[in-house]
């Protein structure tokens, strides 16, 4: 099978093969163009959190929603490349097992494992310490000999804090953690890692469009595995919970996903990870202005913590050796 990839439109669609075979550093408009996406990525999200919620309280399980958003996340992927550009579902059969890898451990392993931790942790927590992940890809990165700047050691450890107060894992719930969801949030982190590094991986050989639709399409395999499609609520769900289910699958799916991987095609994954940690500052500001949840000034100063990480990354640009 063919790579799929169409060379007009490599520019727009998968940069990072243009600057992985380049020394020179990526232009200044690809790096800020870069984290506009990432930023843009992680507001979707954390509304998404909202919408999401607002559907538990409907009485949707949140494995149910978590497996329909891959499900119509994919379908609506496979839609939109089928026909806007049918090339790009082609790829070769040496790649399928890395697919299968993003698919089901990157991106359905994260929501499944994300999930199993808050059950038993705060969730404030647990999203601290899943956005650990991209300071172990700066880690793995400077282990495989790259380069990682002194700047960006210090964003990282901004947008970390910052996320801390955002999420209000300062809260006096830390005081109810248990083991068990400690180890889940720490594995979570690390399949985090792993999706942003496969994510990368793959761009360097197929445009954004080609890693979205396979990816979704193993990720809904792996969900299926657990739950079979034909056995979700399709005729017990009420209707209100399906107009959310939709809302869900285009403000937290379809766009931030898209956004996301094409930050990654643009700029490397670690940063794209480490912008992402704004996302609990937008869940946070989204859930007071929806759901009338208490905004704490704390919350609001993490949300600047972590921007002023992101500012701080932007400024040192990326070369074909670094981070």
């Amino acid at each position: 099978m063919g790579s799929g990839r169409d060379p007009r439109a490599l520019a727009l669609v998968d940069p990072a093969a243009a600057r992985a075979a380049s020394a020179e550093p990526a232009p200044q408009v690809r790096l800020a163009l870069g984290y506009a996406f990432a930023l843009g990525g992680a507001t979707c999200f954390g509304i998404g959190g909202v919408i999401a919620k607002t559907a538990f309280n409907a009485g949707v399980e949140p494995a149910v929603l978590a497996e329909w958003r891959v499900l119509f996340g994919f379908l609506a992927f496979l839609a939109i490349v089928a026909a806007w550009r049918p090339a790009a579902l082609r790829i070769r059969r040496a790649d399928l097992t890395l697919f299968l890898a993003f698919g089901v451990a990157g991106l359905a392993g994260v929501s499944l494992v994300f999930y199993l931790a808050i059950q038993r942790i705060p969730i404030g927590v647990a999203l601290v310490i899943e956005y650990t992940g991209p300071i172990l890809l700066l880690v793995w990165a400077r282990l495989r000999g790259r380069r990682v700047g002194g700047r960006l050691w210090l964003a990282a450890a901004l947008a970390l804090a910052g996320c801390f107060f955002a999420a209000g894992a300062y809260d006096a719930a830390l005081r109810e953690l248990n083991g068990v969801g400690l180890a889940l949030a720490a594995a979570d982190a690390v399949i985090f890692a792993l999706y942003f590094a496969l994510a990368e991986r793959l761009q360097t050989r197929y445009s954004t469009s080609t890693v979205l639709v396979w990816g979704f399409g193993f990720a809904l395999v792996g969900w299926s595995v657990v739950r079979p499609l034909w056995t979700l609520p399709w005729t017990t769900t009420p209707p209100e919970a399906y107009a959310l289910l939709a809302a869900v699958v285009v403000v937290a799916t379809v766009i931030p996903f898209a956004l996301t991987l094409g930050a990654i095609a643009l700029i490397p994954a670690a940063r794209v990870g480490l912008a992402g940690t704004f996302e609990p500052a937008v869940a946070a500001v989204a859930a007071w202005v929806v759901l009338g949840e208490r905004l704490e000034p704390l919350q609001l100063v993490g949300g600047a913590i972590v921007l002023a990480g992101v500012v701080l990354a932007q400024s040192l640009r990326p070369t074909a050796g670094s981070v």
